[in-house]
């Protein structure tokens, strides 16, 4: 009698825990159906205010900056969420809006870091309506083919305030998104995004995974942001991306949003002969798309195309992670010319070796000016190699230089040099020294950031030689090239 009455408290124990955890999650579904994912609340009026506040703690040297480092963070699972897979699956470098946020590439990162020390990471790159660092809560779905598991996301800014304190912006970041143990060995994942726990969403991204096998990595990946060209650049270009693969870069990826078909012939070239990658993109909803009017709004909003521009340069490094020990960032009208090697491979290795014991972030070379010359007769596909003059003038560090950045140390890069580290045990940006290495910056008129020395950078100028020990060679390759595609 006693064991049937126990097995009838047992039973109506039971009974009383489903009611209760049926009422509870049907609570929690119907809050979330009903409570929005991020709003946009910016307060001109309070960001003005900061600014000015922010801008009188420069001036006073005492402004803060946010950590390029994160400190240890343990991987906060929701185990009661109870979600069905996703109706959609979008691919990377697309943008899907969720929770508010534009998603546009997911990357598998088992890399070593002192966030999530013991874990891996998907990698999610997105552009908020303001900063959203701090601010709010994000959550990322995981999901296998068998299984999911939501935990609580990581966000860090792509861009730090003493470069442009206004928040009245779009802003890139970087999600982060640690991997339970349990569904770490997947070949497949995919993520979606959330501003509540256990919140159903039909839409999400695939993740890019490391590719199988223990591949040795290569030298250097070159990266170009978003081109935008209404006019021909396709002979320019073309004695660009030669002198790349002639320094030794193993592939090439150009991010445009729109080039002419004279240009596409170029890349279409060398995409079937060379290892160059071709990647269309467009802006994040908010911003034109047709591409005259696009075309514009990046001309005359020069801040928001800033922010714009990391998005591509955080893609291209997250995709060679695994496949490259450096990215190189660079734009079109320049060029880095190891001056006591032949390749950036010898000149990486030979840094390397005079800074042994050190983990690196990124080595920086300084800028010269190289303004077009009118006593030499040139064509387009010669122009760099043709202009043999440059200003006395080398840029001071930290101003226009561009960064080899070390895929086993970073987390994200900036136009000019790596921003935030994996691990506290890694070295600011490094520079080469003049006889190392040298940034030539091909530019038809002196840039408006320099405008109070331009008469000083355009006429004192002297011989540049950096170039004349690849001439012959560059020349051949880049003429062979011309006569394939019949320019002559």
């Amino acid at each position: 009698m006693r064991f049937k009455w126990m097995i009838r408290r047992v039973f109506v124990i039971f009974l009383v825990f489903l009611s209760a955890f049926y009422f509870f999650s049907t609570v929690i579904k119907g809050e979330n159906e009903i409570e929005m994912d991020y709003a946009d609340d910016f307060d001109a009026e309070k960001n003005e205010i900061f600014v000015k506040n922010y801008l009188k703690l420069m001036q006073m040297g005492r402004a803060p900056a946010r950590p390029v480092v994160e400190k240890k963070s343990i991987v906060e699972e929701n185990y009661w969420c109870f979600l069905s897979k996703p109706k959609r699956i979008h691919s990377s470098r697309n943008w899907l809006k969720m929770a508010g946020i534009e998603m546009f590439s997911a990357y598998f990162d088992d890399r070593n870091n002192s966030l999530f020390p013991e874990n891996s990471a998907v990698q999610i790159l997105v552009m908020s309506n303001h900063s959203i660092e701090s601010k709010i809560d994000i959550f990322c779905n995981i999901f296998t083919r068998k299984s999911y598991s939501t935990v609580k996301g990581f966000i860090r800014e792509i861009w730090q305030t003493g470069w442009d304190p206004r928040d009245s912006f779009q802003v890139p970041s970087l999600i982060t998104c640690p991997i339970p143990k349990r569904i770490d060995e997947s070949d497949e994942l995919f993520v979606s995004l959330s501003r509540n726990k256990c919140k159903q969403t039909d839409d999400s991204m695939k993740v890019i995974m490391k590719s199988k096998g223990d591949k040795e990595k290569k030298e250097v990946a070159v990266c170009v942001k978003g081109l935008d060209y209404q006019e021909e650049i396709g002979e320019r270009l073309l004695e660009w991306i030669e002198m790349q693969y002639l320094f030794g870069a193993d592939t090439i990826s150009i991010y445009h949003f729109h080039l002419t078909n004279s240009t596409h012939r170029v890349l279409d070239y060398y995409k079937s002969k060379r290892n160059l990658k071709v990647i269309p993109i467009s802006l994040p909803s908010g911003n034109p798309n047709i591409p005259i009017e696009r075309s514009q709004f990046l001309k005359t909003n020069r801040p928001q195309k800033r922010r714009h521009e990391l998005i591509p340069y955080n893609d291209c490094f997250y995709t060679h992670i695994h496949t490259h020990r450096y990215v190189l960032i660079i734009d079109i009208d320049e060029v880095i010319v190891p001056i006591e090697h032949d390749n950036y491979g010898d000149l990486l290795r030979n840094f390397e070796s005079k800074t042994s014991g050190f983990r690196l972030s990124s080595i920086s070379s300084r800028n010269v000016f190289k303004f077009p010359s009118n006593f030499t007769l040139f064509p387009h596909y010669h122009y760099m190699i043709s202009n043999k003059k440059r200003s006395k003038k080398t840029s001071p560090k930290g101003e226009y230089g561009k960064s080899f950045s070390s895929t086993s140390t970073v987390a994200t890069v900036f136009n000019h040099f790596a921003l935030h580290k994996l691990s506290p045990a890694v070295l600011k940006s490094q520079y080469f020294s003049s006889s190392e290495a040298v940034k030539l910056h091909y530019k038809s008129e002196c840039p408006w950031e320099s405008k109070n020395e331009c008469h000083q950078l355009q006429f004192d100028v002297k011989d540049d030689t950096s170039l004349d020990e690849f001439e012959e060679k560059l020349r051949k390759r880049v003429d062979d090239v011309v006569m394939e595609l019949g320019f002559k």
